[in-house]
């Protein structure tokens, strides 16, 4: 995985990925795949990876990547069972989402693994939130991302959440999947690599990501992305 092609989000999500696998893993279903980064970078370790999306553009985007994709609304019922289910950065947009986690625990094979990597929807903090906003104008100002960037909108995300339904919180999310099974791991995360695709140089992203988890690390900044690993 040191692929100077993937993107630097998709391989600090890799890594916990693989780390949180069962052992002697082979199969995979990912849930809210997107574009099929994350799933294509799992097949090519030799894993057999479904992923599925609601949004058929972004199925058809997964399938030219060569990835197994599938325009599917989650909850449902899947015929195959796996060695781990993924929940990327989708769970807080579940509308059922005790439902979403039963399903999935039913697809896992016995002694799988349910991992989601998600976010805070209820927010990340005052400190957290101001360090964004100065990261931004400072690589703002240092002209570090692409010309199409939209300053303002980028800052008034910290202040405005505009979905067409409520997002579940992180708290939320916790106490659903301990009601599934047991949740073995429950960390922190980095959130604004996301910031990737607005970016100049993957250079600069990199330092983003490694400046945001000292500053996570230090205490400095509340984070904003959560992660967890469940048992069953």
């Amino acid at each position: 995985m040191t692929t100077p092609d993937v993107p630097v989000a998709t391989k600090y999500t890799f890594d916990f990925v693989r780390r949180s696998l069962p052992d002697q893993a082979r199969s995979v279903l990912e849930i809210g795949c997107g574009a099929g980064e994350l799933a294509a970078c799992l097949a090519g370790t030799g894993l057999r990876v479904v992923a599925l999306d609601s949004d058929e553009v972004c199925v058809a985007a997964a399938k030219a990547r060569g990835v197994d994709a599938v325009a599917l609304e989650w909850p449902a019922a899947v015929e195959q069972s796996f060695d781990a289910v993924l929940f990327t950065r989708s769970l807080h947009h579940m509308h059922d989402l005790d439902g979403a986690i039963v399903a999935a625990v039913a697809a896992l094979r016995p002694g799988g693994r349910m991992i989601a990597e998600d976010f805070r929807s209820e927010g990340g903090g005052p400190r957290g939130t101001a360090w964004f906003r100065g990261i931004v104008r400072l690589l703002h100002s240092a002209d570090a991302f692409r010309p199409d960037f939209d300053l303002d909108h980028t800052l008034g995300k910290t202040e405005t959440v505009d979905h067409e339904h409520p997002l579940h919180s992180s708290g939320a999310i916790a106490d659903a999947l301990a009601r599934a099974g047991t949740v073995e791991a429950e960390d922190s995360a980095s959130y604004f690599r996301y910031l990737e695709a607005d970016l100049r140089s993957p250079d600069a992203v990199r330092r983003l990501l490694e400046h945001e988890l000292e500053m996570i690390s230090a205490d400095a900044i509340e984070a904003l992305g959560k992660r967890f690993v469940l048992s069953t």
